[in-house]
């Protein structure tokens, strides 16, 4: 059984959700600060500092599981139009990877490489009952901590060759095995289908409740707020229960290293919650407008963020102190909002805009 369809306002392209974007935009600040840890924080993290930035990927891949659901009930978009945009994520982790990383492709599972296969099957997951639909996503938790116990979960992660783009050649390490690869993406890579592909779907049930009437969305404080506040209080005790090995990998210091299920059920609910939340602050949107404007162009943003971080943060090979550090996110991330505020004023008068351009630039 299909989802019914959303207001007729999202069948217009202009159609945002403005607290979706709003959370988008704290998303991807928290993966900034995530990721420029590596590069330039003097270990070790903090706790409270490795919590925020476990919440960065949740947060950003429940959000791209709700857009399947308004492409698909909202803007009538087709499989095809969906598995095409999920191509074109997964080009842009290969390019990244290729020519600011210098790595071969494919071989990690990237977020971006996760995103991408999730949307089309996303949108073959709504086409499920939804009892079948909530089957699924509970089937992906459950398996995974029994193909951990059976199969093993790595602190390393598998080797990626470097590429030499001048000449174009192969070198440093060998190829791993094609059962590695397989491992890394199903698996114990950065962010392998098991179970990640569970808060992609989670999150297009979000857009389908979100979406499901004509109203303006809007949720409510004892519906959604509540429900919210019961994922995040089972899943902060089941998490604290079984909190996983929290392995840092090469200086990234997520506590998802392996994910724990109390983790992602705690994330689910803070999507809920956010949301909720966000719709009753609705006179405060002007002092939000620059994470509103981040989570405009958040594809943009990740790109342009992460090739400052390898080529020119990284080859200063300095590590700071927090304070120090935080003076340093907060220029990245300074230039980063300016960076959305040029994108949406591009957005605003560049007319007729490639379809590349649109699917860069969060048209």
């Amino acid at each position: 059984m299909d989802p019914p369809p959303v207001k007729a306002a999202a069948k217009t392209s202009s159609f945002r959700d403005i607290p979706v974007d709003i959370l988008r935009g704290l998303a991807i600040t928290l993966m900034i600060m995530a990721n420029l840890t590596p590069a330039l924080l003097l270990p070790p993290a903090p706790g409270w500092y490795r919590f925020l930035s476990s919440l960065a990927a949740p947060l950003f891949i429940g959000l791209a599981g709700m857009m399947v659901a308004l492409s698909r009930t909202g803007k009538g978009r087709s499989l095809t139009h969906i598995a095409t945009r999920g191509g074109l994520v997964i080009l842009a982790g290969a390019f990244l990877q290729l020519l600011v990383f210098d790595y071969v492709p494919f071989i990690d599972m990237d977020v971006l490489y996760l995103i991408g296969l999730a949307l089309p099957l996303a949108y073959i997951y709504l086409a499920l009952p939804e009892r079948g639909r909530w089957a699924v996503i509970v089937a992906i938790l459950c398996a995974t901590p029994l193909l951990h116990a059976g199969f093993g979960y790595s602190g390393e992660v598998v080797g990626i060759p470097d590429v030499s783009l001048v000449p174009f050649s192969v070198s440093g390490d060998p190829f791993p095995a094609p059962v590695e690869v397989a491992r890394a993406w199903l698996l114990d890579g950065w962010f392998p289908v098991f179970p990640w592909l569970a808060v992609a779907l989670f999150g297009a049930e979000v857009g389908v409740h979100r979406w499901r009437d004509r109203a303006p969305p809007r949720f409510r404080c004892q519906n959604e707020g509540i429900y919210g506040f019961g994922l995040m209080l089972a899943g902060a005790v089941l998490w604290m229960l079984f909190p996983g090995a929290q392995y840092s990998r090469e200086g990234y210091v997520e506590l998802f290293y392996p994910p724990a299920t109390g983790l992602l059920i705690f994330s689910a609910g803070l999507i809920l919650l956010g949301l909720t939340v966000l719709d009753h602050l609705r006179g405060q949107y002007a002092l939000m407008d620059p994470l509103r404007a981040a989570g405009e162009c958040s594809l943009a943003i990740y790109i342009v963020h992460y090739a400052i971080i390898v080529k020119v943060v990284e080859p200063l090979q300095i590590q700071l102190p927090l304070p120090a550090y935080l003076g340093g996110f907060l220029v990245l991330f300074a230039g980063m909002i300016l960076l959305a505020y040029v994108l949406r004023y591009v957005r605003t008068f560049w007319r007729g805009q490639p379809f590349l351009v649109r699917f860069l630039i969060g048209s």
